[in-house]
């Protein structure tokens, strides 16, 4: 969901670089290294091992000679833009500088007859058939929102009444004229790449949402996709092994694991700290994982999103585009092969007089056609044209047929759908080193593997991070003064660069409307200054701070404001504060925060300011300010993000025309673009709405939150003067 690269070219002289080999070059590979480049720079060396002969796995561009370019895998690019930021997009355009092309369709050719939009339905089939189509969409759509849609929140999708049933029973329920139902089925079919049977009705809900205006755009780069793969190869600091195939992993007793490699038909032994494999799920039961923990992992992970879908993309070389005197766009859908997409390949890059016609066939059907020979896929194909086209085979010159079997997922993201923490570690425990990237785990989409390299990159990150820490680590603190206080000590010194008490006030405001005179807590308060800060400007801030050593530097002066407590149970009753900002949650342990962060939920009516230390900045600010002692979670704010929003938070700033305005306060209090907040996007993925679904809640009021803190106040000798009320007292 981000991309925001960094200067962190940074290495200590005594670091030793840690080693990373990636399993396949396919787009998740080149992803990763990309990713891992931007990241950790010169302290990560990156091979990358790939059995075939070339590099970009199914992102493939053909070529007739003397012709032009074709697509002969990845056909389209899905385009959230207007919705949000795109990091592919992105990618594309400003880090490769590549031409882009949108490209448009949508008529569907059913029973013969062309039709070129809901209303010609109606025309040619009734009334009935077209109603139930503008039904059908309009209730997808309130089943399912733009923000949701582009968000794919876990919470979103685990409780949506279509994930248990299957599209078929979706589309029977929902339609009853025939010509309506297949017409849907028709349209929707090429992108599941499964029947409707083998996929979910929240899957089949999602693509048919792809064609209602609003939702998404597609696009194409302009001479060929394949582009993408030359570009990424400029880009990426790696070793590339092509003709490389990974027989084995082996997990050695020291953390690393030893990789023997084939290559040419000789055998090689590989000892990396560090292996990511980017492979399709079916070839991940090609290698030989040698350990019987990591096999009855990587069997699991196989096991729980093994819905294999299935693609053949036939392309047909003409004299000329015929078609194009009765059908208009740079797509549109065929009733054979149990919905086909037919794509003028012009349509994307000029090719002068020619017209070149790709099939992407789907589902069964491509899996039925792909022991067919190319003769017999080619007839199959002409023959599903319409008689309005005429005798396409007189202007037949060539055909190229690509077969990609069991090349996506029917329910991607697996149901029900985890964490890309736990997706993406199938050994988390025993073999920490071991990642998958797949766009099987998000939407089947290039969008979603660069999505998925994002998330492994990440926990990579943190893991070399913690291990530098670790390998680095000053001397032990004197007794006197321990590891808490000196942690809290450095963050607030260093936090305090972004997060001061006047620019969070802007943020607040420009965010949810919030002024002086706000109640606002503050977890992780430490000893307090970002505290002090906050009411100096005349909000009503309470600080909360679990550890003992951290929150025993607070000054006499806030202590009466400043609380020792268990972040499990915060004793405010419900919405009791208008704005919860954090700084503490990256010092719980991972398995607190699903728990902590639901209580931070429960007493925050507006917002939350997400404010832990990170892996997303740059090695050199971490190492610099030391900010890495004392935490116990580190991950990225697109981790956090992924946490956050599977409980209830969603986007503050989703709305573009929001975060522009936050990042122009940013910018102008100088906290951005900086080493905190390279650009609008970190702003997004830390500031969250918190408002509840649910019916609204008495709020708290001064005078009980007030008695709340008397009961919470410490005396001198560190003891409580009341002991904690139980909070089901508390409760409005």
């Amino acid at each position: 969901m981000r991309y925001a690269p960094s200067p962190a070219k940074y290495c200590r002289e005594t670091a030793e670089p840690c080693t990373v080999a990636i399993i396949g070059g396919g787009p998740g590979g080149l992803f990763s290294a990309r990713h891992l480049t931007d990241k950790l720079g010169d302290a990560c060396r990156i091979k990358i091992f790939e059995a075939s002969e070339r590099l970009g796995g199914k992102i493939v561009t053909g070529e007739f000679a003397g012709v032009g370019p074709y697509e002969a895998g990845v056909a389209e690019i899905y385009d959230y833009s207007s919705l949000g930021p795109d990091p592919l997009r992105y990618l594309i355009e400003t880090e490769l500088g590549l031409e882009i092309r949108h490209i448009a369709g949508g008529s569907c050719i059913l029973d013969g007859q062309i039709i070129h939009d809901v209303e010609h339905l109606g025309a040619v089939f009734g009334s009935e058939a077209r109603d139930q189509v503008v039904h059908f969409k309009q209730k997808c759509a309130e089943l399912l929102s733009v923000d949701d849609f582009y968000a794919s929140t876990r919470n979103v999708d685990n409780h949506h009444s279509w994930a248990r049933k299957s599209g078929e029973e979706t589309l029977y329920n929902e339609i009853t004229n025939d010509a309506a139902r297949r017409y849907v089925r028709i349209m929707a079919h090429s992108d599941v790449a499964a029947p409707p049977h083998l996929t979910n009705g929240l899957t089949f809900l999602k693509n048919v949402l792809m064609d209602v205006p609003g939702y998404m755009d597609v696009f194409s780069v302009v001479g060929g996709n394949e582009q993408i793969v030359d570009g990424l190869c400029e880009l990426i600091d790696a070793e590339v092994h092509l003709g490389a195939t990974v027989k084995s992993v082996k997990p050695l007793f020291d953390g690393r694991f030893q990789l023997d490699i084939c290559t040419h038909g000789a055998i090689e032994h590989e000892v990396v700290d560090y292996v990511v494999v980017c492979l399709p799920l079916t070839a991940l039961s090609i290698i030989d994982w040698r350990s019987p923990h990591l096999k009855a992992a990587m069997d699991q992970h196989i096991n729980y999103f093994d819905r294999p879908g299935h693609y053949l993309r036939a392309t047909l070389l003409f004299e000329r585009p015929f078609w194009r005197e009765h059908i208009s766009g740079a797509w549109w859908m065929l009733d054979a092969f149990d919905g086909c997409c037919a794509y003028d390949e012009g349509a994307r890059t000029p090719i002068g007089p020619w017209g070149a016609l790709g099939f992407l066939i789907a589902g069964n059907a491509a899996l039925g056609l792909a022991n067919m020979s190319d003769e017999d896929i080619e007839r199959l194909c002409l023959d599903a044209l319409p008689p309005a086209f005429g005798d396409a085979r007189r202007l037949l010159v060539d055909r190229r047929i690509h077969r990609w079997m069991a090349s996506v997922n029917a329910i991607p993201g697996g149901y029900p759908v985890r964490s890309a923490y736990v997706n993406h570690r199938p050994a988390a425990k025993q073999y920490p080193g071991l990642l998958v990237v797949g766009d099987y785990m998000f939407d089947a989409t290039l969008n979603g593997v660069l999505d998925s390299a994002d998330a492994a990159s990440d926990i990579i990150v943190s893991e070399v991070m913690a291990r530098r820490r670790a390998q680095f680590a000053p001397p032990a603190p004197r007794r006197d003064r321990p590891a808490e206080v000196a942690e809290s000590a450095r963050s607030d010194a260093s936090r305090n660069g972004a997060l001061n008490g006047s620019y969070l006030a802007e943020i607040m405001e420009a965010a949810w409307g919030v002024q002086p005179g706000a109640r606002i807590l503050h977890f992780g308060s430490g000893s307090g200054k970002l505290l002090s800060d906050l009411r100096a400007l005349g909000f009503d801030a309470i600080g909360v701070e679990p550890c003992r050593a951290a929150w025993e530097g607070t000054p006499h002066r806030l202590r009466g404001h400043n609380l020792r407590i268990c972040p499990q149970r915060l004793p405010f009753p419900d919405g009791s504060f208008d704005v919860v900002i954090e700084t503490g949650l990256c010092r719980l342990e991972r398995d607190q925060l699903t728990e902590v962060i639901t209580e931070i939920r429960r007493v925050a009516s507006r917002g939350f300011i997400l404010g832990s230390v990170t892996s997303d900045l740059p090695i050199e600010v971490i190492e610099r300010h030391e900010l890495l002692t004392g935490i116990k979670t580190l991950t990225s704010r697109w981790g956090w993000s992924d946490l956050l929003l599977s409980l209830g938070f969603r986007f503050a700033l989703a709305d573009p025309a929001k975060l522009d305005s936050a990042w122009r306060l940013s910018v102008g209090a100088g906290v951005a673009p900086s080493e905190w907040f390279e650009d609008a996007e970190c702003l997004r993925y830390c500031t969250y709405d918190a408002r509840q679904e649910t019916a609204s809640r008495d709020i708290a009021t001064a005078a009980e939150v007030a008695r709340i803190i008397a009961e919470h106040l410490y005396d001198d000798d560190r003891v409580p003067v009341r002991p904690m009320a139980a909070r089901a007292a508390l409760m409005p």
